[in-house]
């Protein structure tokens, strides 16, 4: 514990108390020292009323933390007595370190009529969680409880009527969900340009939940993207302990060498690989060696395979640039950057951000160039053999992957 001293002086307050409004006007109170935890956050507080059964009425005083004020003087505010404070603060010491005290958490005081503490919560997150309770002994006593949340598997169907996150955001879903989703299939969907109207997605997922309420999402299970033409299947498998993953139809990892894009969600092709175009800025017809993804200026640029950064600089026509060499013989490149997050040197992984969009060098508006080299023979980047980067299930591990994979595509096949 820690003594300090608090000197208040203007502070304006407004309470919410059932249905009146009470103003509490500024008072100018004496220096006095308590024996507290420096806190130095304010709370946001509201003031309500209940009847819990068989017990009598309890005002119930929410707060968040915001900042600026400190939480013993936002607590004054809120009607809750100097001894009152003073007697949590205690009951909480050595459980509760309310000099850590983060930004958004949020706690709930249930006060008597007499004005007495009967209940202190202090949530952290959904897993951090400090309860003060008074005993029939009248004593506070504060634990921190375990929190026990409860698994769901729920399967659901989504049809493209916009976007892919605008349209599952619509369904109900969260961001989060919607990146797992965009990762499994990301080696062989451009989600900015391949999706149309009228796609269907088919996804079985897990969910954890608290008193019905949503908490955190848990694994993809299994997950589809179809077209007027075409299925794409991801399937979450173990093969051995500890070694996970997504697995095709015919038992063949959906991870791959290269990333469909250097972007995600972002990156509308403005231009194709070509022998002979004609250039925009030079005015006269030349190649093009890669295929350029128009963005926003400062959009993430990522690096479409692991490997080895062999250049970041100025690089003539292509403005700040990054180049990745990669296994097999192949390199990457990506031009007129606005800034690179990299160096000459290091190794990256496959979706790690490299740099941001900009239009340097030869450029009429904010892009990535992206360029694939094998043995420094330029390639088409949405024509190469993208090769599976591990191997496919064999023997019994197959036989067991097919029928987990039985079981998810009934369940698939019944979302309609």
């Amino acid at each position: 514990m820690k003594k300090i001293a608090l000197n208040i002086f203007h502070h304006h307050f407004h309470l919410k108390v059932s249905d009146r409004q009470l103003k509490i006007y500024p008072a100018r109170l004496a220096l006095f020292t308590v024996t507290i935890m420096a806190i130095l956050f304010c709370f946001t507080v509201i003031v309500r009323g209940c009847i819990i059964a068989g017990q009598p009425q309890y005002e119930i005083i929410e707060g968040t933390i915001t900042s600026g004020k400190p939480f013993y003087i936002s607590l004054q505010e809120g009607g809750i007595s100097h001894e009152s404070i003073l007697e949590l603060t205690e009951s909480l010491k050595g459980i509760l370190d309310f000099g850590n005290l983060r930004l958004n958490e949020t706690f709930k005081i249930y006060r008597r009529k007499d004005g007495v503490i009967h209940k202190f919560i202090y949530i952290k997150g959904p897993f951090d969680q400090y309860y003060s309770v008074r005993d029939k002994g009248g004593e506070l006593s504060t634990f921190k409880p375990a929190i026990y949340l409860k698994k769901k598997v729920y399967a659901k169907e989504f049809t493209l009527k916009s976007s892919l996150f605008e349209t599952m955001l619509a369904g109900g879903e969260k961001p989060a969900l919607i990146m797992e989703y965009v990762n499994i299939f990301s080696w062989d969907i451009d989600f900015f340009t391949f999706p149309r109207a009228g796609d269907k997605i088919k996804i079985i997922f897990e969910k954890y939940e608290q008193d019905g309420e949503f908490v955190k999402y848990g694994k993809i299970l299994a997950a589809q993207y179809i077209t007027s033409s075409k299925t794409f299947s991801g399937i979450y498998y173990e093969p051995e302990k500890g070694k996970y993953g997504y697995y095709d139809l015919d038992g063949k990892p959906v991870e791959k060498q290269f990333l469909k894009s250097p972007l995600k969600f972002t990156g509308r092709i403005t231009s194709y690989f070509s022998y002979s175009r004609f250039h925009p800025v030079v005015k006269r017809n030349m190649a093009h060696y890669g295929v350029d993804f128009a963005s926003y200026y400062g959009a993430p640029i990522v690096a479409a395979a692991s490997g080895k950064v062999t250049f970041t600089g100025w690089k003539g026509a292509y403005g700040y640039a990054v180049m990745i060499r990669h296994a097999n013989g192949y390199k990457t490149l990506y031009g007129h950057c606005s800034k690179m997050l990299t160096y000459a040197g290091a190794y990256v992984n496959q979706g790690q951000t490299i740099a941001l969009v900009g239009s340097t060098g030869w450029s009429t508006g904010p892009h990535v160039h992206y360029g694939m080299y094998i043995n420094d023979v330029p390639l088409n980047p949405l024509t190469i053999t993208n090769k599976p980067k591990g191997k496919p299930l064999q023997g019994q591990k197959l036989a067991y992957y097919n029928v987990i994979k039985n079981k998810y595509l009934k369940e698939l096949e019944a979302l309609k």
